[in-house]
């Protein structure tokens, strides 16, 4: 795993779609990753799982990867770049 770092999400039409077909929106995906439970899981296709709960406090699934895009935010920090599979 990459030195821990400021973590952006990238959304896409695909994306929010669906999660979006599982009754999530991204702000709600989001702040299940930043309230994540355990470690993330390594799946077999290289993608990652967590576990988190949602404001309104529903536990959900995060299927996501990192992308491979990385953005130079101020000092030189780099920012992991999230790409969400899909949520439930």
């Amino acid at each position: 795993m990459a030195r821990r770092s400021r973590v952006r999400f990238k959304w896409v039409e695909w994306n929010l779609a669906k999660i979006a077909a599982h009754g999530l929106a991204a702000g709600e995906v989001e702040y299940a990753w930043f309230h994540q439970r355990g470690p993330h899981q390594e799946r077999d296709d290289g993608s990652f799982e967590t576990v988190g709960r949602t404001p309104s406090g529903r536990w959900v699934l995060i299927v996501w990867r990192y992308d491979e895009q990385f953005e130079l935010l101020e000092h030189d920090h780099v920012a992991e770049v999230i790409f969400v599979i899909t949520a439930f």
